[in-house]
């Protein structure tokens, strides 16, 4: 079961005895030159043969048989998770007529995600992944099940729908730590490149596993309401389950060492971070903190000026919402394009792009301007937040991941996962006061000069990585 709690525009997630003196990921070294046949070339320069070798041995690692199982799976589980979100909230509102309370619902199940997620890691780091992910998924598809059985049997019920939330929101903090470690155990021998092009597939698929429910979601609810909505859950989840049985993924190798006990596992991990990782852990600090702002400002800013301050009704806003997740999707795809030329080098460029690209979302807001054309420099503008928030995940992620030994892999990107979702309730919280007592221009020019002070800071953190 993947996760969705994790916005997807959000710029965020073995021991060995010795550890690197560098936190660098060391590349394979290449085979060495040919002069004679260097010497032959023409003008025009003919590739290289080790080179054109390469390449297809890239494409031929990125798009195995265990991959695609792996992203098909992934990819499968979250439509399902998706559908059966959307289907809850219509059928809770449509029951109570409050928003208030599915706003409970989902805020209380995001605490134990928040909470089990570093244990997540644990487990990922101690168990074959593929088992992990196969009896979870499985698991979604049977508690979807019991749900479904206990609304036949006596209705609609805010417990069971609390309670069904809570135990998906669990499975979902080991789910997601299991995936995030899996890929890095995939691709971590055949360099940066590589894994950077498969997280770039990856997100693409969950770009637009995301758009489809919400096509999907609304029709289908009005035309057939919530058991055959949840019964497309169950097929989703028992199918991603059945996929991922076929992936070869042996456990993760730690050594011959006593295998400790969760608690002292988890210790590990955050000394690991500390002492012996600090530039990963001081990415990790950024990315919550990139998380802070643009999570704060998209979640509550974007709907919040669209209807408050511009005054316009819920279909333009769907509308301008939808674009802006299709504008994902285009950014996916364009950082999966340069995915192996996005290194930690060019991380300060796509900080100066986030800024830049909310510096014109505030500044309309002081024209005399009509509310349309605000409307449009909101929107045309949010769509290069999300691409360059694109650019930033798919350099910040895979970087974390190179940097971190494959039996540590799981508890630090569980660490990622838990300190980001504690990032994007502070980022509301904070951007609802601010927006409730200052300017729309002034709230995103701040954002705008947040952003740029990003861009000063993550220059120095770039150099604490190797390309």
């Amino acid at each position: 079961m993947t996760d969705p709690n994790i916005p997807r525009h959000s710029p965020f997630s073995r021991i060995h005895r010795t550890f690197r003196t560098k936190s660098t990921f060391q590349t394979p070294k290449s085979s060495p030159k040919q002069p004679n046949r260097a010497k032959s070339t023409l003008k025009g320069r003919t590739p290289h043969p080790e080179a054109h070798e390469s390449r297809e041995k890239c494409a031929s690692t990125l798009f195995s048989r265990d991959f695609i199982l792996l992203v098909a799976g992934q990819g499968i589980s979250l439509f399902g998770n998706l559908m059966l979100r959307f289907a809850m909230a219509m059928w809770v509102l449509d029951e109570t007529g409050s928003a208030t309370v599915f706003a409970s619902i989902l805020a209380i199940s995001v605490v134990p995600t928040i909470i089990l997620s570093p244990f997540g890691g644990v487990l990922a780091d101690r168990m074959n992944r593929r088992t992990i992910m196969v009896a979870l998924d499985a698991i979604s598809a049977v508690l979807v099940l019991a749900s479904a059985i206990v609304f036949v049997s006596i209705g609609f019920s805010l417990v069971a729908i609390g309670t069904m939330q809570v135990l998906l929101a669990i499975l979902g903090a080991f789910e997601t730590p299991t995936v995030q470690a899996a890929l890095p155990q995939m691709f971590r021998e055949h360099g940066q490149s590589t894994l950077r092009q498969a997280m770039a597939v990856v997100n693409q698929v969950q770009q637009l596993g995301s758009l489809l429910p919400s096509f999907l979601g609304g029709v289908l609810y009005s035309l057939t309401g919530i058991q055959p909505m949840m019964t497309i859950a169950i097929v989703s989840f028992a199918g991603a389950a059945t996929l991922e049985c076929f992936i070869r993924l042996a456990a993760p190798d730690r050594g011959d060492e006593e295998l400790p006990t969760p608690l002292e596992d988890l210790k590990s991990g955050i000394r690991f971070l500390i002492k012996d990782r600090p530039n990963v852990f001081a990415l990790l600090l950024f990315a919550a903190g990139l998380n802070f702002v643009i999570i704060g400002n998209s979640a509550v800013g974007f709907p919040y000026v669209i209807r408050t301050v511009l005054g316009f009704d819920a279909t333009v806003y769907g509308v301008a919402d939808g674009l802006v997740g299709v504008s994902g999707v285009v950014g996916a795809f364009v950082a999966g394009f340069l995915a192996a030329k996005l290194t930690m080098r060019i991380f300060p460029l796509s900080m100066v792009a986030l800024a830049l690209s909310l510096l014109p979302q505030g500044l309309v807001f002081l024209l005399p301007v009509s509310a349309w054309v605000k409307l449009i420099v909101l929107v045309g503008f949010t769509f290069g937040t999300m691409i360059a928030s694109c650019f930033s995940n798919l350099i910040a992620l895979p970087t974390i991941q190179l940097n971190t030994p494959d039996a540590m892999t799981g508890k630090v990107m569980s660490m990622v996962a838990a300190i980001s979702m504690c990032a994007q309730p502070l980022g509301q919280m904070a951007y609802g006061w601010a927006f409730d007592h200052m300017p729309a221009a002034a709230v995103l020019l701040i954002s705008a000069g947040l952003l740029g002070i990003g861009a000063v800071v993550s220059v120095r953190l770039a150099k604490q990585f190797a390309d």
